[in-house]
């Protein structure tokens, strides 16, 4: 079991029946043209949304890659989510690997260190498998299946035996890309020969150019079609059509509301044969016909800079669904279609424009190629993954990962997963000047091979995190928490309990699997948060599922409390934090008192070590600890436990 995968088990491939509706135009403006200019918008936290104020659209930041970092998707043709979206994977250009994330919940699951693709966008997942996915290798040139939850991986095709080739080999160019059933890719070596294998039947076919231009076939969809230089192959490897374009742009592959394989591009002056220019273009694969989607004869401006195409919304019945990002030449989107986002039915006389929001981001230093957003629709289609260093105060510095949530995005099932959106401060933790908490127990490996709380006074027998080590954690993690949902005040109608890590910000994240509909027997639950040796907390009352999430932030207001006891700690103007001291952990109550400093003494002068006496979590039992016990002797919670 794949460590810190959240919904992959519990959901499974039913998941995709479940995001949405296959209208991607439903709550949206169809072909509109009305100037809708970017406005000033404050970048959202980690894993917080903001309302686009231009579009009204919901649009959520999955990642935090830091000041100076970058996070961003693969490229636009090539897929981030698996085949149920219970699983999706980006780029951390600053490390140089990918990021394995849960696709519902976008949390951190691991760094994907070992293996090593021959270009960082050649990671195609099987259209139906949401546990595999393959790569050709940097080394070996071997064409690799992987599989996500035992990380093994098969070889399907030696290249080199296949093919004798000794100039080197590599895939596509802007096009990056697998059939729709998993089975034909497309090759070249070096630039002399160009291939597809298909790995069903053990077919190699070499394509018939004399121009290899360093680019290899990419198949269709249905895999019977190959476009290459503006140009369509047969499954023989003979020329069938010549494309209308003027010149190979940036483009995806993907399918016509009508089944056929379909190209898809910009384009900045019409074909050789007339028309069939614009900002998004579709060319079918199977006749060779062409029509604009979007161009300045429908009233757009004319095709901006920087456009980019995704056509990847294979789970999507309707078909012919495609999601695009442009920069445009001023990159302030003040002008139509500049710095925005937009999906397009692209069905000739029933063309469906929809622009979805100002992705906030361009190729300026310091980011240059990586400040590209590179859309990529999701297979249903219901949500598009952008990349931005998002314009305005904090403009350049940093990329992250930013989804365009649809209106007819219906996350997970009611019936199974239960979202969590909780948000605390720890006090011995937390730092004022950066508005943050540190991360010393990670920094210095001190983080446990299980969850914590499986003593007393918890007693909690959940696994999470059994067996990790601490490359497991995410780089951001403070320590771990425990989770109680209840349906009253006294302890005993506790429903349901679960471990959790804590990050930086606040951000509390399910270590293992979710609650679901299951473990809960209500729809409104007093929250309870536990730690080692910080003062438990509880909402002061209870709080509702709303659209499958429990949300509650402790860290802007105080929480349960009775006229003689304490809740948690104004640390600052408008900031709660937890209590930090309680080393001992009091029944039937918290409370911050002469045993915990007992308990300090005896450690005092441990350093290295995961302690509870640890107050303020760097690792060190030392003065700094006691003298944060000493500021909170005397305070106790009427939370009961």
């Amino acid at each position: 079991m794949t460590k810190l995968h959240f919904l992959f088990v519990v959901v499974g491939v039913l998941l995709v029946g479940f995001l949405g509706a296959q209208d991607l135009s439903q709550g949206l403006l169809v072909n509109d043209l009305t100037l809708r200019p970017m406005q000033p918008k404050l970048k959202p936290a980690y894993l917080d949304t903001i309302i686009d104020p231009s579009f009204g659209t919901t649009i959520r930041r999955i990642t935090d890659a830091g000041p100076g970092n970058r996070i961003k998707p693969m490229y636009s043709t090539i897929q981030a989510w698996n085949a149920d979206e219970s699983l999706m994977i980006v780029y951390d250009q600053s490390v140089g690997d990918h990021i394995l994330m849960d696709g519902m919940t976008y949390a951190y699951i691991r760094h994907l260190t070992d293996f090593v693709p021959r270009d960082l966008e050649q990671i195609f997942w099987d259209f139906n498998d949401p546990n595999v996915f393959y790569y050709m290798d940097r080394f070996t040139y071997n064409f690799t299946k992987y599989f996500v939850d035992t990380q093994t991986k098969q070889v399907l095709a030696d290249l080199v035996a296949l093919t004798g080739c000794t100039s080197g080999m590599n895939m596509g160019n802007d096009v990056q890309m697998m059939s729709w059933d998993s089975d034909v890719f497309g090759f070249r070596c070096g630039n002399s020969e160009i291939y597809y294998y298909r790995i069903s039947t053990n077919q190699l076919v070499q394509v018939n150019t004399s121009n290899v231009n360093y680019t290899a076939p990419m198949p269709g969809p249905s895999g019977q079609n190959f476009y290459h230089q503006r140009s369509v192959y047969n499954a023989a490897g003979n020329l069938t059509y010549t494309l209308n374009e003027s010149s190979g742009e940036h483009s995806c592959l993907g399918k016509l509301p009508n089944g056929n394989d379909a190209h898809f591009a910009v384009a900045f002056a019409n074909g050789p044969n007339g028309g069939c220019g614009g900002n998004l273009v579709a060319h079918d694969l199977t006749t060779g016909a062409c029509f604009s989607v979007i161009s300045e004869g429908q009233g757009y401006d004319y095709s901006k800079s920087g456009t980019h195409i995704s056509a990847l919304a294979h789970k999507n019945t309707e078909g012919g669904w495609v999601a695009a990002s442009m920069i445009g030449f001023q990159q302030d989107g003040q002008a139509l279609l500049d710095q925005e986002l937009i999906i397009a039915k692209a069905e000739q006389g029933n063309i469906k424009v929809c622009r979805i929001g100002h992705h906030r981001s361009d190729e300026d230093f310091p980011h240059d190629y990586w400040g590209e957003p590179h859309a990529v629709i999701s297979p249903t289609g219901t949500r598009v993954l952008f990349g931005s260093d998002w314009s305005g105060a904090e403009d350049g510095e940093s990329i992250d990962c930013y989804v365009v949530e649809l209106p007819a995005f219906s996350g997970p099932p009611s019936n199974d997963c239960v979202n969590l959106d909780l948000k605390i401060w720890l006090e011995g933790a937390y730092d004022a000047a950066s508005n943050s908490m540190n991360n010393q127990l990670y920094n210095n490996a001190l983080l446990p091979n299980n969850q914590p709380f499986n003593v007393a006074p918890w007693n909690y027998a959940g696994t999470e995190g059994s067996g990790w080590t601490i490359s497991d954690y995410d780089v951001n993690t403070v320590d771990w928490v425990l989770i109680s949902l209840r349906t009253s005040i006294d302890p005993a109608s506790t429903v349901a309990r679960k471990a959790a890590l804590v990050r930086r910000d606040g951000q509390i994240i399910l270590a293992d699997d979710c609650f679901t509909d299951s473990d809960l027997q209500g729809g409104s639950y007093y929250i309870q948060i536990e730690h080692r040796n910080h003062v438990g907390v509880m909402t002061p009352a209870t709080v509702s599922i709303s659209s499958s999430t429990l949300t509650y932030n402790f860290q802007n207001q105080d929480s349960y409390v009775t006229n003689s006891s304490t809740g948690q700690k104004e640390v600052e103007a408008g900031v709660w934090a937890l209590i930090a001291g309680d080393v001992g952990q009091d029944l039937p109550s918290y409370d911050v008192n002469a045993n915990d400093r007992s308990l300090w003494e005896v450690d005092n002068g441990l350093f290295n070590l995961y302690l509870p006496t640890d107050i303020n979590m760097d690792g060190d039992v030392n003065a700094a600890d006691k003298l944060m016990w000493g500021y909170n002797s005397g305070f106790f919670s009427g939370v009961l436990r």
